[in-house]
């Protein structure tokens, strides 16, 4: 009976020692981050919500329209704890909007009405700085959910201002930017994706929402040399930069991480 104790004892031990190791193993969800390079190269495409306008004149369509802008950057993963994976980024952004308007010919005296809309980019670029804390749920071997929220932080300079003619040696349209200075933009964000591991690298593709703390551009609009009357509108306009996105970041997998099994 002693032997059949002490071998009840020794299963008992083990059994306790391959548990704890089990729970260990799976409270560390983010183990196989160590298996891949921790810089990973990021894109995104984001649809930038439309900015508000106040109209002086109802006549004058003016908007700021949604637009798609491509942005590109690094993110590196520089700590982890158990279910949770911290990293950083850099993220280049153009600067860019898309305006529309038109009027009518009797304004412009053309022969037709005039409409254009046009995609806009600016000289600089926008360099922003998300801090984010990913939450990682192994869903298997191969695949691992995730929900991020982050904190970003953008740096840019004035937007600018321009004008366009709608027929020559008449200017009939343009604005100036309210923000002459260089300025900073802050946002938050949510995220929610996967990581899939494959056999020489891995792919993390993300949907995500951003919302601004502050406006990104402001300014106003003049109207001008009309051949009706009034001749000439003023209004004002913002752009929050908020917007939708969805992002791939790839990462490559660690030298002698590729044998049968890994």
């Amino acid at each position: 009976m002693n032997y059949l104790n002490q071998f009840k004892t020794t299963m008992s031990i083990l059994l306790i020692v391959v548990l704890t190791t089990t729970i260990h193993a799976q409270e560390n969800a983010t183990d196989f981050l160590k298996d891949y390079y921790p810089v990973g190269a990021f894109v995104q495409y984001t649809n930038n919500a439309k900015g508000e306008v106040v109209k002086e004149d109802p006549t004058v369509n003016y908007d700021l329209l949604s637009y798609v802008s491509a942005q590109y950057g690094i993110a590196f993963n520089v700590l982890q704890s158990k279910k949770w994976n911290f990293k950083i980024g850099l993220v280049l952004k153009d600067k860019k909007e898309k305006v529309a308007f038109n009027f009518t010919q009797e304004q412009t005296g053309g022969n037709v009405n005039y409409i254009y809309t046009e995609t806009v980019s600016g000289d600089d670029t926008m360099w922003s700085f998300p801090l984010i804390a990913e939450y990682i749920v192994p869903i298997s071997n191969k695949v691992k959910w995730i929900i991020a929220p982050n904190f970003t932080v953008s740096y840019y300079k004035d937007f600018g201002g321009y004008g366009l003619n709608s027929r020559e040696g008449t200017r009939i349209w343009n604005f100036i930017d309210n923000r002459s200075k260089k300025w900073f933009h802050s946002s938050a964000e949510i995220s929610t994706g996967f990581y899939f591991l494959f056999k020489h690298i891995m792919l993390q593709p993300e949907i995500r929402y951003s919302k601004s703390f502050n406006t990104l551009k402001s300014g106003s609009y003049t109207t001008e040399n009309y051949r009706t009357n009034p001749s000439s509108s003023t209004g004002t306009f913002t752009q929050n930069g908020d917007y939708w996105g969805f992002s791939l970041t790839i990462y490559v997998k660690k030298k002698g991480k590729n044998k049968k099994g890994n």
